[in-house]
C-alpha cells in the first residue's frame, strides 16, 4: 500500500507541475526552456520531459526551434499551440442563439446566428443548438481537432446538479439539458449561466489589467449579474449567486417581475421593460417618432427601436432611457457598496445602444454610491455581443489548461 501510494503521489505532483508549465507557455508568446525552469522553479530536466509530454502528447505546445543566443547555449523556444486546435462557444439567448468556433487564443474561425422562436419550445431550442453544433463541427479543417463545447444559458443552473431548475425567460422548469445533448453530442460539453459566463470571459479573456475585483451586468431581455471576488468566480451555495435583475429597486412598484415579486429590477429596466414601455407609449399616442419609425405596429416595437427614437430627441422615448438608467444606478450601487468592485462591465443587447446608457449612468452614478466606491469604472463590456460565447470557450479553455480534457478520446 504504501508504495502505490507513493506512485500516486508522484503522479499528482507531475500533473501540478505539468499545468504550471503549461498555464506559464500560455501565458507567453513564446518563450525558453530555460526561462520556464526559472520562473517554475522546476530543474531542467523536469521541463524538458514536460515539455516533450505537451508536444508529443498533449499537442498543446509547439516548438520554435533554437532561439537568438545572448553567449552560452542558445535556448529552445516553445509556444502555446493554437492553430488547429478549436473550442465551440453556444450563446443560448431568449432571441437568438449564437455559436462560434475558436481557436484556443480565441481568435475566430466561425459565426453563426439562429433566431431563438421560444414559442416552439424545449425540443425545437434543443434541436438548433445540435444542428448548430454539427455545422460547426464540419466546418474545421480535417486535421483540426474540436476540444469540446461550452453553452451559455439564461436561467438558474444548480452547479451540483447541471439541472436549469428555473428559466423565466424560456419558461423552463426543471430542464436536465445534460441529458438530451448526451444523445446526440460526440464532443465533451459544459454549460452554466450565461451572465456568470460574461463575467468568466472577462476573467480570462477580457482587458489584461489583472482585475481581481469586478462585476458584469447582463442586461437584455431580463437583467443578471457575474460576479468576480478575488479573481474567483462567484457561484454561491447551489450556483444561483448573481441574480441582480431581482433585486427590489422599488418596493413601492405596482409592476410584477415574471419571478412574482414586484419592482425587481428586471421588472423595470430589461430589454422586455424598454419595449412594455415604447408600446404603451403608442397605444397612448405619446411620441410621434416611435409611431413613424415602427409604422404604427406596436409589435416591431422594441428596445432598439426606442434607443433610436431616444437618440434623434424624441422625449417619450428619452423618458423611458432615464428612468431605466436611474433603476440600473440604484442596482450598481447596490453592488459597488456591497462588494467594491474595481469595474462594473455592462453587456447584453441593451449595452449596445450607443453612449445612449452609457451616458445617462454616468450622471446619475454617484448618488448611489458611497464615497469609497464612486471610483468604480462602468465600462461596456469587452466582448460585445459575444460575451456569453467568449464566456462559453473559457469555460472549455479552463478545462484544457488544468489537463482535464487531455485523456477524452472522442471523434471530431
Amino acid at each position: 500500500m504504501k508504495k502505490e501510494y507513493t506512485k500516486m503521489d508522484a503522479a499528482s505532483l507531475h500533473l501540478a507541475n505539468k499545468k504550471v508549465v503549461l498555464k506559464l507557455i500560455k501565458h507567453n508568446s513564446q518563450i525558453s526552456r530555460s526561462a520556464l525552469a526559472k520562473e517554475s522553479g522546476l530543474t531542467p530536466p523536469s521541463i524538458t520531459r514536460i515539455v516533450d509530454e505537451l508536444i508529443n502528447v498533449d499537442g498543446l505546445v509547439e516548438s520554435l526551434g533554437v532561439g537568438n543566443s545572448s553567449g552560452g547555449r542558445p535556448p529552445m523556444i516553445v509556444k502555446f499551440k493554437n492553430d488547429n486546435n478549436y473550442i465551440i462557444g453556444i450563446d443560448l439567448g431568449a432571441t437568438y442563439i449564437r455559436g462560434c468556433m475558436v481557436d484556443l487564443n480565441a481568435n475566430f474561425i466561425s459565426e453563426i446566428q439562429v433566431p431563438t422562436e421560444l414559442e416552439k419550445g424545449f425540443s425545437s431550442i434543443v434541436d438548433k443548438v445540435i444542428k448548430m453544433i454539427h455545422k460547426l463541427q464540419s466546418r474545421k479543417e480535417a486535421t483540426a481537432k474540436i476540444w469540446g463545447v461550452g453553452i451559455g444559458v439564461a436561467g438558474l443552473v444548480n452547479s451540483e446538479t447541471g439541472i436549469i431548475e428555473s428559466s423565466p425567460d424560456f419558461g423552463w422548469t426543471n430542464i436536465d439539458l445534460r441529458k438530451e445533448l448526451e444523445k446526440h453530442l460526440d464532443l465533451p460539453f459544459f454549460y452554466d449561466n450565461s451572465t456568470r459566463l460574461m463575467a468568466l470571459g472577462e476573467l480570462k479573456m477580457g482587458v489584461k489589467e489583472n482585475q481581481k475585483n469586478f462585476a458584469v451586468i447582463n442586461i437584455g431581455y431580463g437583467i443578471a449579474s457575474g460576479l468576480v471576488v478575488e479573481g474567483n468566480l462567484l457561484k454561491g451555495f447551489s450556483g444561483f449567486a448573481g441574480e441582480f435583475g431581482h433585486i427590489s429597486v422599488d418596493t413601492d412598484s405596482a409592476v410584477q417581475c415574471k419571478c412574482g415579486m414586484y419592482g425587481c429590477l428586471e421588472a423595470l429596466a430589461s430589454g422586455h421593460r424598454i419595449a412594455s414601455l415604447g408600446q404603451q407609449v403608442l397605444a397612448e399616442n405619446k411620441s410621434e417618432m416611435l409611431k413613424e419609425l415602427c409604422n404604427g405596429n406596436e409589435d416591431l416595437i422594441t428596445a432598439e427601436l426606442v434607443a433610436r427614437a431616444a437618440k434623434k430627441g424624441d422625449p417619450a422615448s428619452m423618458k423611458i432611457y432615464d428612468d431605466v438608467a436611474e433603476y440600473l444606478c440604484k442596482g450598481i450601487g447596490t453592488i459597488a457598496n456591497l462588494l467594491n468592485p474595481e469595474t462594473v462591465y455592462i453587456g447584453g443587447g441593451i449595452s449596445l445602444n450607443g453612449d445612449l446608457l452609457f451616458d445617462l449612468i454616468e450622471k446619475k452614478r454617484d448618488k448611489y454610491l458611497l464615497p469609497g466606491n464612486a471610483r468604480v469604472k462602468i465600462r461596456p463590456s469587452t466582448f460585445g455581443d459575444q460575451a456569453t460565447s467568449i464566456g462559453a470557450v473559457s469555460v472549455v479553455l479552463e478545462k484544457i489548461l488544468n489537463l482535464e480534457l487531455s485523456g477524452i478520446k472522442h471523434n471530431n
